[in-house]
């Protein structure tokens, strides 16, 4: 640690887990946001014999933390898709005589006939599952991949497995341990109280005023969550218009942008970073002085692991969450989209294949390029219910879903070589015409009569202009029926396994229960928003930790809202509310038909609290006891 380093101790957790390790033990390690979870493994691994093999979920990730381990004179590798075959199979190679210290990759590399081959060849002392809630979390829209490491883990010999995450509920644990079906394995948690963050929630009408209070009442850096892209630009543009030095990032762009743009705000060249959750995981700036949400979390393990990018230096910091009643029915309606029934699956399976002209008992010759915008138009489904169930259809075996390029886009010509040599010619605009006949020149005959894959960046350098200025070319020349242009990321390619059938099989059930695990976490992550007790108690008892039943620093705590209105009409519900308590029934069951809507409930809760009627027993499970008050009001 202090050579290659130079930290002098270690962080709480750390040297429990690589005792473990070193044991030969397999360990399920839950250590806060920033809290050196990467060293956990990258320290066995300098000190064992052989390989550390680490699955990691995100290519930006992996390639930051060998970036940095090569800077420190440690040998590491990633193998991902931006590289070639041939470095791929230079990089086994070098693996499996031993010129490696770690090795990241994805989850999908463990299931390929390449990893199968050489799998026992590969001397791997410790396998390290990084991000490891990916595992429970995700469900069925995980990357399916996870639940095979099992069986890549006794390819390897069985070595020692270490399970590492930020944020892991007492039952997301158990879901980890079991499903990678880990032997025994030490728990080591430590960590998820953050007394040096001011936890608060808004309940605000006008999000944009409260967006520059926070702005302007908190001095330093700050990151800004916003559910969508267009939330991104609608929120950059806002604080750009009130002066301030503000910066947008999502996933819609280049790798090239966000790589400059993550690095003027860690420089604080830019104060602000607005982003969707693409932004996240390897930053390590640690004087980020407040994290805001414009929009609800779909879950509390989602929210904590992004407010907990704040204040990683220890110094006073804010975690401000905003929050309106229809940011409710937002995230309702997201879980709906995102798990389709099996009839839903099914129209879009025949969707896809219609429209791509796929016979039943046929199948294309090469990669289908699906025309997205058509089967949304057949089916009528949200976009993201769609792309899930393109997902499930592919764990049904039935295709596979290539991957996406950042610098390829894919482009087919819709005339003829002559016609567009004359359109070109009699176009008044004479750079447009000059466009047109150099992408003649670079692009490939067959794109003629299939969609070929060009190449945005050599395009670019060989007209001499901006990516930006290709791809707003090739979009006016599809304007104009010329051509039809993917850009890179876009375009979805789908290789068929197998011909198109007339009934595709779909494990309803277990999308059904993902539905049901993900409105488990939105209800809680909606307690959170309504609650009216300490929020930092409430976040630690989430995460199965005690503490005190009030910080002294929250929005709570600090009094900073208004108790609801209670008029004369809610006496009957607020009785109830009391009996049902008393009785110790489970909040659950405290109405089968609730008169009023589950809001209003939360804030009469709030009120008998705020009152002195009730207690909050556990706030998280929404169990409650009655004060002498309480008990004198209710006789």
């Amino acid at each position: 640690m202090r050579e290659q380093w130079g930290y002098s101790s270690f962080r709480p957790g750390q040297e429990a887990i690589i005792e473990a390790i070193l044991a030969g033990r397999d360990v399920l390690g839950v250590l806060p946001t920033g809290g050196g979870k990467s060293l956990c493994y990258q320290v066995p691994a300098l000190l064992a014999d052989g390989l550390c093999l680490v699955v990691s979920p995100l290519i930006s990730l992996m390639q930051d933390q060998v970036e940095a381990l090569q800077a420190r004179g440690v040998s590491a590798a990633f193998m991902n898709s931006t590289l070639s075959k041939y470095e791929i199979e230079q990089r086994w190679t070098d693996a499996e005589h031993g010129r490696y210290d770690l090795l990241y990759m994805a989850p999908e590399r463990l299931t390929t006939e390449v990893f199968r081959a050489r799998a026992e060849r590969l001397p791997v002392s410790l396998l390290a599952v990084d991000e490891a809630h990916c595992v429970s979390e995700w469900g069925h829209n995980f990357r399916p991949d996870y639940l095979d490491i099992p069986e890549a883990r006794a390819q390897l010999g069985e070595p020692p497995t270490l399970a590492v995450t930020a944020t892991a509920t007492p039952t997301v644990r158990r879901d980890v341990a079991t499903l990678l079906d880990m032997t025994d394995p030490k728990e080591v948690v430590r960590g998820f109280d953050r007394p040096n963050l001011v936890w608060s929630v808004f309940h605000a009408e006008n999000k944009r005023a409260k967006v520059q209070e926070v702005v302007d009442a908190v001095e330093g850096t700050g990151i800004i969550y916003t559910a969508t892209r267009r939330g991104v630009k609608r929120w950059t543009r806002r604080l750009r218009a009130d002066d301030v030095s503000v910066e947008g990032y999502h996933g819609g762009l280049s790798s090239e942008e966000r790589e400059a743009r993550q690095q003027a705000w860690t420089a604080d060249q830019t104060r602000v970073m607005v982003a969707t959750n693409a932004f996240g995981m390897g930053i390590d700036k640690p004087d980020v002085r407040f994290v805001l949400h414009t929009d609800l979390p779909s879950s509390l393990e989602a929210y904590y692991q992004e407010a907990g990018r704040a204040g990683r230096d220890g110094k006073r910091a804010h975690a401000v969450l905003l929050f309106r009643e229809p940011d409710a029915e937002t995230q309702e309606a997201l879980i709906e989209a995102s798990h389709p029934t099996a009839q839903e699956v099914q129209a879009v399976y025949d969707a896809i294949c219609s429209v791509g002209q796929v016979p039943i008992g046929s199948e294309p010759d090469g990669p289908l390029v699906v025309n997205l915008e058509a089967v949304l138009k057949v089916t009528e489904y949200a976009r993201t219910k769609v792309r899930t169930a393109v997902d499930l259809i592919a764990r049904q075996g039935a295709w596979r879903v290539l991957p996406q390029r950042d610098k390829y886009g894919l482009i087919r010509f819709q005339e003829t070589a002559g016609t567009l040599r004359q359109w070109a010619r009699e176009v008044s605009n004479r750079a447009l015409g000059q466009f047109l006949n150099t992408l003649l020149r670079i692009v490939h005959a067959d794109a003629f009569t299939e969609w070929w894959r060009l190449d945005l960046s050599a395009a670019a350098r060989r007209m001499e202009l901006s990516e930006k200025r290709v791809h707003r070319g090739l979009e006016y020349l599809e304007e104009r029926g010329l051509l039809r242009w993917q850009p890179p990321g876009a375009a979805l390619q789908l290789e068929f396994e197998h011909p198109r059938t007339s009934k595709l099989p779909v494990d309803d059930a277990s999308v059904q229960r993902a539905r049901a695990r993900a409105e488990t976490r939105l209800r809680y992550m909606l307690r959170y928003a309504r609650a009216g007790s300490c929020r930092r108690r409430f976040l630690l008892t989430y995460f199965g930790e005690t503490g005190p039943e009030e910080c002294g620093r929250c929005d709570v705590c600090l009094g900073r809202h208004e108790p609801p209105a209670v008029t004369p009409d809610d006496e009957p519900i607020l009785r109830s509310i009391l009996q049902r308590a008393a009785e110790g029934t489970p909040r659950a069951d405290w109405f089968d038909n609730a008169p009023v809507p589950r809001h209003r409930i939360d804030a009469l809760i709030n009120w008998l609290v705020a009152e002195g009627y009730l207690t909050a027993q556990n706030p998280v499970e929404g169990t409650y006891a009655l004060t002498e008050k309480g008990r004198a009001q209710r006789n």
